[in-house]
Parts: structure tokens; C-alpha cells; sequence
């Protein structure tokens, strides 16, 4: 009896049960992103993202006029490395191939956190799109289980931060909160530039009043602008320069689409979920085809062309593509709820009630 009552407020405080939830990515996590970190050659030249982000984490601004501005998880990776550094160096392999063990393994702990809390409203996103409890797991598991999770979660990069805003956008928009929203506005500059092609959404599809919007965006532009202005006179650098590195990435359009348009990249699309993929072949049915088609939204067609825009201005197709990730945990949400009924007999409708019935008898005994 007690057990049933337990359950039943644990159901009811969601603060505990997100807290449940962060915990089971991180665990989920953790390990391929620990052994990606431990095996990676982290050759910068290959990956100049690296060079970048352990250079700002140590307060060498001399770095991309792109990248630099991204300060917010190198500077939390520092603050990390400032506590636990000496630790981290104390188990340091000698078989490391990376620049510096300690740091790199706080950009890890910096990064798993941030991935955890992707990962959290995921599963969130999916129970707000009617999927159930079980469902909104297969969902969430897509996206932990992709080779991309690791890869954000493991190395000194920054995207980890980045699909935490996109999720944030998505959830607020479909929810209707303006919460998310707001975290959205102010930290999706600092994630990445590409976060302007996010804007539009929020200003078409999101809660908030569009007065409000405007103020919130002027607010955060202003903000933005300012750290970059003193940022670039302290580092002695030319004002604007990063505003035009991010044009120059119109001149991998070409690139991207002869890319994009070939076996290699078309298995690069596909593969981002990996096995979890073939769960679209229950399309077929043309019953989960409906639901699919009911669920999708006006918004997440709009947003899976920003992810394309994403993938157009960078040659790297599959790490874009990544950021649809949060849209297809939905569908494949949806796919099993349409498809688990069919496996278990059709009785799990009644053992789910059953279900109810025993948690509310045993929470009023």
C-alpha cells in the first residue's frame, strides 16, 4: 500500500520525476560519450571546433572570428577544470590523446549535463504530442542512443547547448508556454549565430505577444551586441569580422547540395537515428500515416526547412541534421503508440486502466 501511495505522489511532482528522467539520460549517456572522449585522435586540424574551445576555456581569445563568441559551455568547462582539475589530471591515462585530459573531461561532465537536459524535454515534447508513457521513452531512446549524442556530449564543442534551445522552442510553442520561450530568446544568440534562422518561428508560432517579442529580441540583440563590441576591442579585433566569416558560409551552399544529393549523403539523413529508423515502415498502415499526418504541425515543416538551411551553410549534413532529432522522437513517439496496442494483444488500453483504477485505490487507502 505504501509502495502505490509512493508511486502515486511521485506521479504528481514533476520536479522529481524530471529529475528522474535527467538522471536516466546521463547514465544513458555517459558511457559512449566517455568512451568517444577516451579514443578520439581530437586532431584539430580535421576538427578545428576543438582548437577553438579548449583555446577559449583556457581565456586564449585568439580564436575563429565565428566560433568565439560561443562562450557560455567553454566557461562553464573552465569553471569545472577550476574545481576539479587537480582531480581530473590525477587520473589522467597515460594512453589520452587529447591536448589536456582535465579539461577535456570537464567540457564531458559540461556537455553530458546539457544532452541530459536535451534529453528531458524530449521526452517531454513527445507526452505533449499525446504520446504515452512508453512511447515517449522509444522517443526519447532515438535520440540517446544516436551516434550524435555521443559525439555532442563527449568532445570540447558547444552544439549540446544549442539543441537545448531548439527543444526549448519546440516545447513552448506546442505547450503553449511562454517560459521556454524566453530561456529561447536570450540564450540561442550566445549558443549559435544559426539561431537567427530559429527567430521566425518564435515570432510566428510562440505564445508570447508579438509586442512582447519584440522587446524581449531588442533586449537580447542589445545584449549580444554589446559583449561582442567589448569582446572584439579587447581581443584587438576588427568589429564585424565575425558578422562576415558567418556570410562566407553561403559559398558552401554548392557544396552541401551535390553532397546532400548523393548516396553518401542521403545515408548520412537516414542513419541519424539508426536502428530506431525502422520504425517508419509501420507507414505503411495507413492508420499511423493519418495520426502522423494529424500530429505534424505547420511549425515543425517550417522547422525541419531551417534544419535544411542549417545543413546547407555547413558541409558536416549529418551533424545538422541531428537538430531534427527532437521531431522525429514525435513520430516515432507516435509510430509506437499506433503500433504497441497491435503488439501486446490490444490490451494495453485496459492495462492502463487497470493501471489508474489500482494507483487511485491505493492512494485513497
Amino acid at each position: 500500500m505504501k509502495f502505490e501511495i509512493d508511486a502515486f505522489h511521485f506521479q504528481h511532482k514533476p520536479r522529481v520525476k524530471n529529475l528522474v528522467l535527467f538522471l536516466f539520460c546521463f547514465a544513458v549517456i555517459f558511457g559512449p560519450a566517455f568512451a568517444l572522449f577516451d579514443s578520439y585522435n581530437y586532431d584539430t586540424t580535421a576538427n578545428p571546433d576543438i582548437e577553438t574551445y579548449l583555446g577559449l576555456a583556457n581565456f586564449d581569445f585568439d580564436q575563429s572570428p565565428v566560433r568565439k563568441y560561443r562562450i557560455i559551455i567553454p566557461f562553464l568547462a573552465a569553471g569545472i577544470h577550476s574545481v576539479f582539475g587537480g582531480l581530473f589530471a590525477g587520473i589522467a591515462p597515460n594512453s589520452f590523446a587529447g591536448p589536456d585530459f582535465a579539461m577535456c573531461l570537464s567540457f564531458l561532465v559540461v556537455n553530458c549535463v546539457f544532452m541530459s537536459i536535451f534529453g528531458v524535454v524530449v521526452y517531454r515534447l513527445c507526452q505533449a504530442f499525446g504520446a504515452s508513457r512508453l512511447a515517449a521513452i522509444i522517443g526519447l531512446l532515438s535520440v540517446l542512443t544516436c551516434r550524435w549524442t555521443s559525439y555532442f556530449a563527449g568532445l570540447p564543442i558547444v552544439d549540446s547547448l544549442y539543441v537545448v534551445v531548439i527543444a526549448l522552442v519546440l516545447l513552448g510553442i506546442k505547450t503553449k508556454d511562454s517560459r521556454p520561450i524566453i530561456w529561447a530568446i536570450f540564450i540561442g544568440p550566445w549558443a549559435k549565430e544559426s539561431f537567427v534562422f530559429i527567430a521566425p518561428l518564435i515570432f510566428f508560432f510562440s505564445p508570447v505577444s508579438k509586442r512582447k517579442q519584440v522587446l524581449l529580441f531588442a533586449v537580447s540583440a542589445l545584449l549580444v551586441f554589446v559583449f561582442r563590441y567589448c569582446f572584439d576591442q579587447y581581443s584587438h579585433v576588427e568589429t564585424g569580422l565575425g558578422l562576415k566569416s558567418d556570410l562566407d558560409h553561403l559559398h558552401n551552399i554548392p557544396t552541401s547540395l551535390t553532397r546532400l544529393f548523393s548516396f553518401h549523403g542521403l545515408y548520412e539523413i537516414i542513419s541519424i537515428t539508426g536502428a530506431w529508423g525502422f520504425l517508419f515502415v509501420f507507414l505503411v498502415d495507413k492508420k499511423v500515416r493519418t495520426r502522423l499526418k494529424q500530429k505534424t504541425t505547420l511549425y515543425m515543416v517550417l522547422f525541419l526547412f531551417v534544419v535544411l538551411i542549417h545543413a546547407l551553410l555547413s558541409v558536416e549534413l549529418a551533424r545538422m541534421f541531428y537538430l531534427a532529432t527532437p521531431v522525429i522522437a514525435v513520430w516515432l513517439a507516435l509510430i509506437a503508440d499506433a503500433i504497441l496496442p497491435k503488439i501486446s494483444g490490444k490490451q494495453q488500453d485496459a492495462s492502463l486502466s487497470d493501471n489508474t483504477q489500482s494507483e487511485s485505490q491505493g492512494a485513497s487507502g
